[in-house]
C-alpha cells in the first residue's frame, strides 16, 4: 500500500543477542516449518516493546490409555479438606457453593485434579531397554544411518504454574541403522505419556522426553507443539495459539542439515495430513 513501509524488528538476549549465532538459524527454521516467514535485516538494530512479560506461560497433551502404559492408582480418594478449599474458592468468587448447579463441582474438580497424583505410574518399554539398546546404538555409524521420524504422538498435561491443562503432539526424529526394524510407536508413546501425565511445563517435558529417548536410541530431536490454556485464558488471550519447543541431543545438536531435514519432515507431514513417516 502507498505510504506504508514493511520493516522487520527483532530483539534478543543471551545467546540470541548476536543474530549471526546458530541459535537464530534454529529459531528461524522452527518458524519456517510453522509457515511463518521472517526476514532479518542485519543492517539495523532496534527494539519495540510488545506486551508485558506476564503473558509468558508454561506449556503441554491428549492421550488415551492403552497397553503401552499402566496406572496403578486409578482411584485416589479425594481429601475433604481439598473439597472444602474448592468450595471456599467458589464462595470467594461470589458464587453459592450450595447452588444446585455447583453443589457437585468441588468433588468433581478434586477428582479430576487427583488424576495427576501418579506416584505409581510406570513406563512400559516392553523389554526394549534390556535387549535391543546396545546392538542398536553400536550400529549408529554415520554412513549407515538415516533419519527415522515418529510424528504426532498425542499428549496432555497440567501446567504446574496455573494448574490448567495443556495438550498437543510430540514429534521425534532419530538416526536409525538402515535395514533394522524401527522402534515401536507404542514404546515412544509410553515415554510421552509418562512425562506428560503430571504437573509439568512444556520446556521440561520436551527435555525429559528427549533425554529418555536418547538413552535408548542415541542421537535424537524432539519437537513438542502444545496448546496452553493458561496462555490462551490469561496471557496473550488468543484462541488457537500454540507453543513449540525443541530439544536436540547428539548429532542433531551439531549438524544443522539434520535439524533442517527433520523440521522439513514435520512441515511436509503437516501439509499432507499424515501422522507417521
Amino acid at each position: 500500500m502507498e505510504g506504508w513501509e514493511k520493516i522487520s524488528v527483532s530483539s534478543g538476549s543471551g545467546v540470541f543477542e548476536n543474530e549471526n549465532e546458530d541459535f537464530w538459524g534454529d529459531f528461524l527454521s522452527l518458524l519456517k516449518f510453522r509457515d511463518v516467514t521472517v526476514e532479518i535485516n542485519n543492517t539495523q538494530s532496534c527494539w519495540c516493546p510488545f506486551r508485558s512479560s506476564d503473558w509468558l506461560a508454561c506449556d503441554g497433551h491428549i492421550g488415551t490409555k492403552n497397553s503401552s502404559y499402566r496406572d496403578s492408582t486409578k482411584t485416589v480418594p479425594a481429601q475433604p479438606s481439598m473439597i472444602a478449599a474448592v468450595a471456599a474458592i467458589l464462595q470467594s468468587l461470589g458464587e453459592d457453593p450450595l447452588r444446585k448447579e455447583l453443589v457437585g463441582t468441588p468433588q468433581r474438580f478434586v477428582n479430576w485434579l487427583m488424576n495427576f497424583k501418579r506416584s505409581s505410574f510406570e513406563m512400559k518399554l516392553n523389554g526394549f531397554g534390556s535387549g535391543r539398546i546396545g546392538p542398536l546404538k553400536s550400529d549408529l555409524h554415520r554412513d549407515n544411518t538415516e533419519i527415522h521420524s515418529v510424528l504426532n504422538l498425542p499428549f496432555w498435561s497440567q501446567c504446574e504454574h496455573h494448574l490448567l491443562p495443556f495438550h498437543g503432539v510430540v514429534h521425534m526424529g532419530y538416526f536409525h541403522p538402515r535395514g533394522a526394524d524401527p522402534v515401536g510407536r507404542s514404546i515412544l508413546q509410553s515415554i510421552v505419556h509418562f512425562y506428560g501425565y503430571k504437573l509439568q511445563v512444556q520446556e521440561r517435558l520436551t527435555r525429559q522426553i528427549a533425554e529418555t529417548v536418547s538413552s535408548l536410541l542415541g542421537d535424537v530431536m524432539v519437537v513438542v507443539e502444545a496448546n496452553n490454556i493458561c496462555m490462551i485464558s490469561r496471557g496473550i488471550e488468543k484462541v488457537g495459539s500454540n507453543t513449540a519447543t525443541i530439544a536436540v541431543l547428539g548429532r542433531f545438536s551439531n549438524d544443522p542439515s539434520a535439524k533442517a531435514m527433520f523440521l522439513q519432515i514435520i512441515s511436509n507431514n503437516t501439509a499432507n495430513g499424515a501422522t507417521h513417516l
